[in-house]
């Protein structure tokens, strides 16, 4: 990969990430913060299950939405949070600024990048254009890989209580 190509001649595939942490759209609000703090990233593709994408969620929607006075909130569908307009997409062969200009029509700072078959192959964010307007070096590709990983983790919260009385802490005699 060229660095010092200007960077209206590079492409999308050169600096998008692909190695990419996914939920499926039947997950929650709580799952997706979990993973984002764990990952430590700060855009989460929503999936279906033929690995299209509905959408992105970002920490700033995540973090303005968040109810911390309700927790049963944080077990709605991930997809509440997703914008109403569905992703801008690219594709891979598109340059940098077609992926800048397609963010910029959105005003987000992310845009998703598919395949042939309407399937997300990666996902560009404006620090990925900033890092190569500065030379910087994409991550590896020699992995091969441009599949989405799918993670599982299981949810903080415990299971909702069937009954509403209130329970002691002291035990009945």
């Amino acid at each position: 990969m060229n660095t010092r190509r200007p960077p209206n001649l590079r492409t999308v595939a050169e600096v998008m990430t692909t190695d990419l942490l996914t939920v499926t759209a039947e997950e929650t609000v709580l799952m997706a913060w979990e993973l984002m703090c764990r990952a430590r990233v700060h855009h989460l593709p929503v999936v279906d299950g033929g690995g299209h994408c509905l959408g992105v969620v970002d920490a700033a929607t995540l973090t303005a939405t968040w109810e911390p006075s309700s927790p049963l909130g944080a077990r709605r569908a991930v997809t509440t949070l997703l914008p109403r307009r569905g992703p801008m997409c690219v594709r891979p062969e598109a340059t940098l600024a077609q992926a800048a200009a397609a963010m910029l029509a959105v005003e987000r700072d992310y845009v998703t990048v598919i395949g042939e078959h309407g399937e997300l192959v990666g996902l560009v964010t404006a620090r990925d254009l900033v890092a190569a307007l500065a030379g910087v070096p994409g991550p590896d590709r020699t992995r091969g890989s441009c599949t989405p990983s799918m993670y599982r983790m299981e949810p903080v919260l415990p299971e909702q209580r069937r009954d509403s009385a209130p329970h002691s802490a002291v035990p009945p005699d």
